[in-house]
């Protein structure tokens, strides 16, 4: 199996939800997937936030692995990993349940049980 078919770590599966966690980078990432590829100027282009914060919010998303960028000379051309969505989307119904007991629902400290 190759690396990147790999199913994501709970590290990573976390990483890559707090990535798209925040609203602005959940929709950079819906308007690469619409456009194909689009160029870090053309991102910017579609909001309006300063170059070094879309350059920030871009960042993240690559650390997580969600963006892919391709370099043509001083260009820097992103797309989305799909595949990669694909694992997660598929992974994260079975990760949230694997190793769970049933049983009574155990409230947390402070907080009062729900009844009814």
């Amino acid at each position: 199996m190759r690396e990147d078919d790999r199913p994501p770590s709970d590290r990573d599966l976390v990483r890559i939800l707090k990535a798209l966690g925040d609203p602005n980078r959940f929709q950079m990432v819906r308007t690469i997937a619409a456009a194909g590829e689009l160029s870090c100027g053309q991102v910017a282009e579609h909001f309006d936030f300063s170059q070094p914060t879309i350059s920030h919010h871009l960042k993240i998303l690559m650390d997580a692995g969600i963006l892919i960028q391709r370099n043509v000379g001083k260009h820097h051309f992103t797309s989305v990993d799909h595949a990669l969505l694909k694992r997660v989307a598929d992974l994260v119904p079975a990760r949230l349940t694997a190793g769970v007991k049933r049983g009574p629902a155990r409230s947390r400290p402070g907080r009062r049980a729900r009844t009814g």
